[in-house]
Formats: structure tokens, C-alpha cells, sequence
């Protein structure tokens, strides 16, 4: 399966390469970006929702994604109010 995560790392790949000479992504934006993506393809798959600067599991008619990784960040969602921070999770 394709994720968001998982192409964000080819294009920096391919980014990096395509430079003369190549130059690495820094490893602290790589790292946002990634979280990002996550964050994304969580929403996506329906195992969360933003409710304005937080992040808040929705457990309701939830199937598991069939990512084994995704899965592993959904079942590390904080599940009590006061629910997890955008910013703490990026």
C-alpha cells in the first residue's frame, strides 16, 4: 500500500538528486514533512479529526488501516481529553 509518508520520501529522494551537486534534506524538515503526511493519511483513513488545535481519535465504525505503521499511530492516538495538539504531534 501507498501512503503519503512513503511518497513524501521519494520526491525528497529524487529532490536531492536532481541537484548539481546533490544536496541533502535536512533531517529536521524531512522528519515535519513525515508527521504531516501521517497526520494526513490518519484523516484520510477516518481514525481522526482536527477539532481546532487538537487531534481527537474517532473510534466509530473504525477499521483498522491496512498499513501496518498507520495502524501503529492510530492505536498511539491519546484517547482522553485534552486530546493531543496539532503541534505536539507534528
Amino acid at each position: 500500500m501507498t501512503t503519503t509518508p512513503r511518497d513524501l520520501q521519494i520526491v525528497a529522494l529524487v529532490l536531492t538528486m536532481d541537484t548539481d551537486p546533490p544536496r541533502p534534506v535536512d533531517p529536521g524538515d524531512l522528519s515535519l514533512a513525515l508527521a504531516g503526511a501521517e497526520l494526513i493519511d490518519l484523516l484520510r483513513a477516518g481514525v481522526l479529526a482536527v477539532d481546532g488545535d487538537r487531534i481527537v481519535p474517532d473510534d466509530r465504525d473504525r477499521r483498522a488501516p491496512a498499513d501496518r505503521l498507520l495502524e501503529a499511530a492510530a492505536s498511539a492516538l491519546v484517547r482522553r481529553a485534552p486530546h493531543e495538539s496539532v503541534e505536539d504531534w507534528l
